[in-house]
Parts: C-alpha cells; structure tokens; sequence
C-alpha cells in the first residue's frame, strides 16, 4: 500500500513533534501553518515525565537541554522583594518542584523541531485549512489563500486552544473548553538589577500575580495573571473584548487591570508597553466527549490542554503525538481502529492531568489581601519544609504506595513500544 498522507494543522510544538514520528512511521506528512514564518515568541515552558522519555528518543535531549534558560528555581517573594520560600530547580524531570532543567523558549523548541524535521515534512507557511470534506476513504481539504485543494487519509488539528480545525470536526468551542476564569499575558523585557537565574513570583489581591523569569537570550520573561473567582467578573469580560481586538487593546487593559499594585510592576508594565513579542492567552482546558470524528483527529493543547496550571501540557504533547504515531505505525490500512487506540490508550492519563486538586486554580490567587497574606504563609511553611529535603522525602516514599491512594496526580505515563520506531 501507498504511505498514509497526512496533514497537520499548526507548526508550533505538537505539530512538528507528531511530524518527526509519523515520518518515523512510513506517512507522508505535510504541516500548514498560518504564521508567515515559524513563530519565534513565546513563554519558557519545560519538559517532564515520559515527555523527557520522548525527546531522548527523538535525538533532541542534549540540545534541548543545551538551550535551557538555566533557570536555578523559584523564589516567592513579598512586596519589599524579601524571599518568602524558595525551590531549586528540579534536575530530574519528576515533578518535584516548580522548575526543572529543561526550561526552554516555545519559539526556540519550535524552531528545534522544525529543523529536524524539515528535510521530511512539506510545510506551507501563511496559510490555514478552510473546510474539509470527508469521505470514507479520504479527507478532501481546501485552504484560505491559495493552496490547491489536497487529499489525505488523515488531517490533525495541532493548531492549540482555539483550534479551527477541531471546531469543523468536533464543534463549537463552548463545548468543548472549560475556561478557568483568568488570563495570563507574555512578554519579554530588559533584564533589572534585581534580576538573576531565579525566577521570582509575587501575588496581589483581585487574584493577580506578576512572575519575572530568566531566558537564555539575556533577557527577562514576564507573566502577568489575572484569575477571578467566578465567571461574572466584569475583568473577564473586558479581557475576552481586547483578546479579538489585537495587541493594542490587550496591552492597555492589562495596564490598566494592574497600574495599582506594587513590588515591581511598574518596570515590568513599561517593558510590555516597550515589548514586541507580548501576546495575551485564555486559562483554559480543553475536554473533548471524543477525540477523533472519521479521519480527523487532535493532538496536543487542540485536544486536551490541561491548563498552565498543571506545568503539562508541553509534556503531554510530546507523548501524545508519540503515541498517536505509534498507533498509526500499527493500522496504516485502518485509520479511524488507530485513532480509537490512540484515545483508548492516552486519555486516562490525560484525565489524571487534567483533574486539578480541589480549590485550584482560585485558592492560589486570592481575592482579598487577608487571602494573599495566608498564601504567603502557606508559601513560607512550604519553602521552610522543603529546604530540609522532607519533601523530596515524602515524595519518593509517595513513589512505592498505589497511586490510586495518592490523589495529587497518577503515575508516569508508560510510553507503548512500537516497531517502527526501533528502526
């Protein structure tokens, strides 16, 4: 039989990354993007889990680690910039603290992933799927600004949060995502004299906190949250209005939602007026009743982003398009059997990542000040426990008790083995 074609919607990190290993698999594999160029911004973002396992495999470790931030930890600080707690970088990807060592650019793991994947895969840049017409055997697919219509035996919507693609095949997005109540807005700004290899994170009341955090390019990555408490929060709204009215509009709303508070929010507003890579982003999670309609399917934050609340949603993209190419490698000649697989396998796991423990995401950003003084606390107690390694203790004793006992989280993913990718 001829290989299978496929089409991925998005060339950021899940579309690459399923490229690299569809490829692996025997499939042809083209890659539209809508960005003229591949996108160069983006957050620092890290690996964890059987996410590290994937990208060993893939030959990109050593180099993914090469480009880290490295990031020393995290410091929670007061207004006066005093170390409330402090957590070290964690080297071993597990999950025991905030940060780990791979702690990377979005643009520069894209930018990775597209060059060892470029000689395989054709991309098509300044362009977007415009409706698709299915057939039993075959996906007919016509594009926005001049692609000539193609045919392929599967098409994936890697296209993130709001993905088109997924919408045409799966619906509408008040479906299919459950929003978080809050925003995050990215930037980068000149590095402060207060600036280091730490990171540091500092809450207001009005359930807001401002995170600075070290790159690799000499600069300082800024995050400015809001999260309110119920979804009636007029704040939401004027977000959700500048979030389709462009940059402009996003800026003077965050500026505007954050001109009162101190620590050091003043410079850090006046980098991202001063900023050209800032872009604003809905807290959300997508939940999908299912993942595939026919020869269509998700992968990634399209399909099941579990909020940056987790620290996942990276990691999983990588497992995900492991397996769905995996499953792939195993029914060429059956399609739709594969993308039941693919789900059959990975969406327990997914489920476990998604399910935030009770409480969060508004219990870590307060309302009032009396709440942020209590996290604060909490904060304090948790850094001063840490600091004689009880934690790192507890949580590998935690390792050797069933996880179903345990209720912060599963087990690491156990990657399937496929065939193909022995070769």
């Amino acid at each position: 039989m001829s290989p299978p074609r496929v089409l991925i919607s998005g060339a950021s990190v899940a579309g690459p990354a399923l490229a690299y290993w569809l490829t692996r698999a025997g499939c042809t594999v083209t890659v539209v993007e809508r960005s003229r160029v591949l996108r160069s911004e983006g957050q620092g973002i890290d690996i964890r889990d059987s996410g590290r396992t994937v990208i060993k495999q893939m030959g990109i470790f050593d180099l993914l680690r090469s480009k880290s931030s490295k990031e020393e930890g995290i410091r929670i600080v007061d207004g006066r910039n005093r170390d409330l707690a402090k957590f070290a970088v964690d080297l071993s990807g597990a999950g025991e603290s905030f940060t780990c060592d791979i702690e990377i650019l979005r643009g520069e793991l894209a930018g990775v992933l597209f060059d060892v994947t470029k000689n395989d895969v054709e991309y098509i840049f300044g362009d977007m799927v415009q409706s698709l017409k299915e057939s039993e055997d075959e996906v007919e697919v016509s594009f926005v600004n001049g692609t000539r219509d193609m045919t392929f035996d599967l098409v994936v919507a890697a296209d993130g949060i709001g993905s088109k693609v997924r919408g045409m095949a799966l619906g509408s997005e008040n479906e299919n995502i459950r929003r978080l109540n809050g925003y995050v807005s990215y930037f980068s700004l000149k590095k402060g004299d207060t600036d280091s290899m730490w990171s540091r994170v500092h809450w207001f009341k009005g359930g807001r906190n401002v995170s600075v955090r070290p790159d690799n390019m000499g600069r300082t990555r800024a995050f400015v949250c809001l999260t309110a408490y119920d979804d009636k929060d007029p704040r939401l709204a004027r977000l959700e209005k500048a979030s389709k009215e462009g940059v402009l509009a996003q800026k003077a709303v965050v500026q505007e939602l954050f001109q009162d508070v101190d620590w050091e929010s003043k410079r850090i507003l006046k980098g991202m007026q001063e900023s050209d890579d800032f872009y604003m982003q809905l807290v959300a999670q997508v939940r999908l009743k299912r993942w595939s309609s026919g020869r269509v399917t998700v992968v990634g934050d399209a399909g099941y982003a579990p909020s940056p609340f987790t620290g996942m949603g990276t990691s999983i993209a990588f497992i995900g398009a492991y397996v769905l190419a995996g499953e792939i490698s195993r029914q060429k000649d059956n399609i739709p059997a594969a993308l039941d697989s693919y789900e059959r396998i990975l969406r327990p796991y997914v489920e476990s990542i998604q399910k935030l423990p009770p409480g969060i995401p508004w219990i870590v950003n307060p309302q009032s000040a009396l709440g942020v003084k209590v996290l604060e606390t909490f904060a304090w107690s948790a850094g001063l426990i840490s600091s004689t390694g009880i934690v790192t203790l507890v949580t590998k004793l935690v390792g050797y008790l069933p996880f179903s006992l345990w209720p912060f989280g599963e087990e690491p993913f156990k990657l399937p083995e496929y065939e193909a990718f022995r070769q």
